[in-house]
């Protein structure tokens, strides 16, 4: 049967001298909770009946012996060919419609989900009706990737699809390492052969010998293979080389180039929190996934049950601009904490800022991963309001002087871009910085009180060099916003004299305009006391 074991009597006499050494009898019970098993099923073991290959890998380990296929009934294991040519033969006739296939035994859960039917239906159709071959969903940690591509495979899983088996492949470990490329295609071979190949089939294959194997298969019958993280796989600490894969993953490097360059039926899904730069553009589509709408995120934050008007939960989604895992994070939060006791109108009156130190901890894994000059770049550019003011690629060099526009351009924006983030907004037509990365950005900036000033000083000038209307055209305050933007960084920066020279300068236009209130929330207070004009 397909994934089953047993031992052979040469093996039952190795494992019995090791646990005679452990002291351990047949049924230990240390044995059972090492191997995460049972008595009965290690009466099984010893009595030569076929078992789970998951538990008889785990019975051998417990008791130190690694190569576990020494101990298999090897006149049980058919050849490997054999193997190969049942694993690809199950597929479905051209008449059946009832299609459907095993969910992966490793897919993660799917809570708190919210509808985002959008992003369901472009993936289905990319899936399904398009030449497409591999789909990279990108966007910053927490965003709910891994939850969309979850509940992708749920549904087709229920629908009438092509598809006849899936796997999941999480590249995520406990070192922030990705696992061996070799261990991942044993996975796969095991999961899309139903369990018939095993590496005690193919011990002597290398990974280029298996990497054959499963283009077979994945020729023969359309499967779906999911790869979760793989900016595990990428290098860092470099903006050039941001998005190509790190030097040790050349072989993952190599699978991937085959599962995408060869035709076959099967299709190929990545999530990943950086840019995949080297997957081929013509077979590939790259979707970035962001924020929850304000429904969405509403929804999210009423499943805890927490005290709130309508109007407060849409603050707070669009404070944290719909980022599920901040939402959780937070509505959590006020949830448990005495101080706020579910009360979300507490939380908003007490807090002006959005990073709770759970939220901070996420931030700062990806901001470990930049260069110098990525992070040089995102806290200086961190002092821009981008709602008030669209960020240019001109505004952006105002605040990195020390580098050329094209070493700007090409890599250090560009590699933000690929860490998702900085991204622009064709709609707006300016780059922007999601509110947890602003902010992050900021408290970076403020380590240093004399960096905050040169920050702002640079804002200043990249403001009020840019040409306005001749002063015979102002209308209304959106043609003198330049002005306002300088005035205020001049205020942040400390530059009083500057600071005054602009306001003279418009003065009479923001009384004519009934504007001034708008502005003078940005006036440090000596202003306004020299500013007689602007009170009531």
């Amino acid at each position: 049967m397909a994934g089953l074991l047993r031992a052979s009597e040469e093996g039952l006499k190795i494992i019995d001298m090791v646990r005679r050494n452990l002291e351990w009898n047949k049924t230990e019970d240390t044995w059972c909770k090492a191997a995460l098993t049972s008595k009965a099923t290690l009466r099984r073991f010893w009595a030569q009946n076929r078992i789970r290959r998951e538990t008889f890998i785990d019975i051998c380990k417990a008791v130190g012996i690694n190569n576990w296929e020494d101990i298999i009934e090897r006149n049980d294991i058919k050849q490997t060919e054999l193997l190969l040519a049942a694993a690809i033969a199950d597929i479905p006739q051209d008449n059946q419609t009832d299609r459907t296939f095993p969910l992966p035994e490793n897919l993660p859960p799917v809570r708190n989900w919210v509808q985002r039917t959008k992003e369901l239906e472009i993936l289905k159709t990319t899936i399904v009706n398009s030449d497409i071959t591999a789909i990279s969903i990108v966007g910053l940690p927490g965003i709910g990737k891994t939850t969309l591509i979850s509940q992708l495979i749920r549904q087709l899983h229920t629908e009438n699809t092509p598809f006849t088996c899936a796997a999941w492949q999480s590249l995520q470990s406990a070192t922030g390492k990705a696992p061996p490329c070799d261990r991942t295609i044993d996975s796969l071979l095991f999961t899309l052969s139903n369990g018939d190949i095993t590496t005690a089939v193919t011990p002597q294959e290398d990974s280029f010998q298996k990497i054959e194997k499963l283009i077979k298969i994945i020729k023969a019958k359309p499967c779906l293979i999911v790869f979760d993280r793989a900016d595990t796989l990428l290098k860092t600490g470099e903006a050039k080389a941001a998005g190509y894969f790190a030097d040790d993953c050349a072989e993952y490097a190599w699978l991937f180039k085959q599962l995408l360059e060869t035709e076959h039926q099967s299709k190929i899904l990545f999530t990943s929190r950086e840019s995949l730069a080297e997957l081929p553009p013509t077979v590939t589509r790259e979707i970035q996934l962001n924020g929850l709408d304000r429904d969405s995120a509403i929804s999210l934050l009423q499943s805890f049950n927490l005290t709130a008007n309508a109007e407060e939960l849409a603050e707070m989604g669009d404070r944290y601009s719909g980022h599920p895992k901040a939402l959780q994070l937070v509505a959590a939060l006020i949830r448990d904490d005495t101080e706020f006791q579910g009360n979300v109108g507490n939380f908003l009156h007490q807090r002006d800022w959005l990073l709770i130190r759970d939220i901070e901890r996420l931030i700062e894994k990806i901001l470990a991963r930049l260069s110098e000059g990525e992070q040089t770049c995102l806290s200086r550019i961190s002092v821009y309001q981008t709602s008030e003011y669209p960020l240019s690629f001109a505004g952006i060099s105002a605040q990195m002087p020390e580098v050329s526009k094209y070493e700007l351009k090409e890599n250090i924006i560009q590699a933000l871009k690929r860490r998702q983030l900085l991204y622009y907004d064709r709609h707006l037509k300016s780059y922007q910085l999601h509110p947890l990365i602003r902010e992050k950005g900021e408290h970076l900036l403020n380590q240093n009180p004399e960096n905050v000033r040169t920050a702002h000083s640079q804002a200043y000038n990249y403001y009020i060099s840019i040409p306005l209307k001749p002063e015979s055209e102002w209308q209304d305050i959106e043609d003198i916003q330049p002005l306002i933007r300088a005035h205020y960084h001049a205020s942040q920066a400390q530059d009083l004299d500057a600071a005054n020279a602009i306001i003279s300068e418009v003065c009479e236009y923001l009384r004519q305009w009934n504007c001034a209130g708008l502005v003078c929330g940005n006036i440090e207070l000596p202003l306004l006391i020299e500013k007689p004009y602007f009170t009531n």
